[in-house]
This record gives structure tokens, sequence and C-alpha cells, in this order.
């Protein structure tokens, strides 16, 4: 006899809430992740988990981007084996982490609307050089050292050893600003 897969809308059940059941079930397996083209994997070892795949990351940030999908299909499939264990934090930890996350990225997404946006240095016109101070610290000089109105945010992020989510949260003051300004890839620069 096979053990009945467990699948649904993420619309209806959120992750959260899939992985509080099979936790308690302490089931092992992998739960199979798609929204819209996107895609991907959370391993469960006796309802730990200790893997996570999509969204072009792996481990812990995999995670954290998959627990934000409020939309999309979910499918557990019991049994395969996690391909790594990349996850050494608890349930609650890599939930409550994710949770926080969501609740900041709420706030930064009303200045930056999407990780693929790209900045670029913004020189206010008639501005005396002179004028006004910026203090900045180490994290937020690494990631402006990067920004050559180029790369997006996600490209700048790893170029800087940080996460997306981090380094758009570094640059949220100064889009706020008006020191850094946004634009969509394909739209020209200048």
């Amino acid at each position: 006899m096979t053990e009945a897969t467990l699948e649904g809308s993420l619309a209806e059940l959120t992750l959260p809430d899939v992985l509080q059941l099979l936790s308690i079930g302490a089931k092992t397996g992998a739960i199979h992740l798609s929204h819209g083209s996107e895609v991907g994997e959370i391993y469960l070892e006796e309802g730990q988990i200790v893997h996570a795949e999509g969204c072009g990351f792996e481990g812990e940030e995999a995670a954290y981007r998959l627990a934000g999908w409020m939309e999309g299909r979910f499918r557990f499939e019991a049994g395969p084996a996690a391909p790594a264990h990349t996850i050494s934090k608890s349930n609650t930890a890599l939930l409550m982490e994710a949770a926080r996350r969501s609740d900041e990225w709420a706030m930064i997404s009303s200045h930056i609307p999407s990780t693929q946006s790209i900045p670029a240095f913004v020189v206010p016109e008639g501005s005396d050089e002179s004028e006004g101070q910026i203090n900045l610290n180490t994290r937020e000089w690494q990631i402006l050292s990067k920004i050559d109105g180029k790369r997006d945010i996600n490209q700048i992020a790893a170029a800087s050893g940080l996460s997306s989510f981090d380094a758009a949260k570094l640059l949220y003051s100064l889009v706020a600003t008006g020191l850094i300004r946004l634009r969509e890839p394909g739209s020209p620069a200048g």
C-alpha cells in the first residue's frame, strides 16, 4: 500500500501550515512547490526541514523565498531523501525569520518593487557638492561599491556575499531619500 500524498493550493493552505502538519506527523519526504513558472522543493526528515531549493537559491534563503509564496500549488511526496543538508535551523526559527522578512518586505517594496531592479546613483542637478553629509556603515559601503547602473539588486547582493533581501533592505533608505534611483530591466539607463 502506498502512502497518500498531500497536495493543494497555497492560497487555501499556506506553506507554514503544511510544514506544521508534516512536522507533527514527523514525515520524511519532499514538498514540491510551483508558482507560475517558478518551482521549488523543501525536504524534510522526520518532520524537520533539512534542505530547500528554488528561486535560484539553496538552503535557508530558498526556504525564506518559498515560504513567502501566497499562491501556487504544493504536493508532498513521502520518501525522497534530501540531495543535501543545507538547513540546520529549527522549523520554528526558520518560519519566524520568513515571517519577519515578509513583514519587512511589505515596507521595503514601497520603494523597491523587485530585486531585479537596477540601482544607479542620482546626481541632483545644480547641487553644491559640499551640501549635506552621508554616514554609511561597512555593509552599506559594500553594496554601494557594487552599483554600476548595469547590475540588478540580485547580482549586487551575490557580488557582496549578501542575500537579495539584505541588499534591498540596505538600499531602501538610499532609494527613499533619493540618493539612488531604480530602473526596471530592459528600460534605458540614464
